[in-house]
């Protein structure tokens, strides 16, 4: 493991790492952010998810980001922990940062963590993504 690809990989990970451990030890404050972001859903959606104590969905995506940026951080199946951390960032953004439906004195704030959020994604897209094809 190259110390250029550590370094990198731990930079990324820190926010996951960090804010995994604040959303499963916050879980029960944090819980009704949950009920917001279902909202958002279409019905469609919504009606497939079974009911869950929100804090008990914040407690398992804060050990995911825990877990995932942990495994990130160390290199072990960094291209699994990659995956699994754009996957849950995806949803997270879409619903958690809807800077398109906020007026002007809250559109540049969300529309920042919007395009963090993207940053973060393509990151962990490059770490998923590392050594997945054959040079010729």
């Amino acid at each position: 493991m190259s110390l250029a690809k550590f370094t990198a990989r731990s930079a990324l990970s820190a926010i996951f790492v960090t804010g995994g451990l604040a959303e499963f030890k916050n879980a029960d404050q944090l819980s009704g952010a949950v009920d917001g972001l279902l909202e958002k859903l279409p019905e469609s959606v919504r009606s497939q998810i079974p009911e869950v104590d929100p804090s008990l969905l914040v407690k398992v995506s804060g050990g995911t980001m825990l877990t995932a940026g942990s495994l990130l951080a160390l290199g072990i199946k960094p291209r699994l922990a990659a995956t699994i951390l754009a996957a849950q960032l995806v949803p997270v953004t879409l619903t958690g940062h809807p800077f398109w439906e906020k007026n002007s004195d809250e559109k540049t704030g969300e529309q920042i963590q919007f395009f963090k959020n993207l940053g973060l994604i393509g990151g962990l897209l490059v770490v998923a993504l590392d050594g997945a094809t054959k040079k010729k």
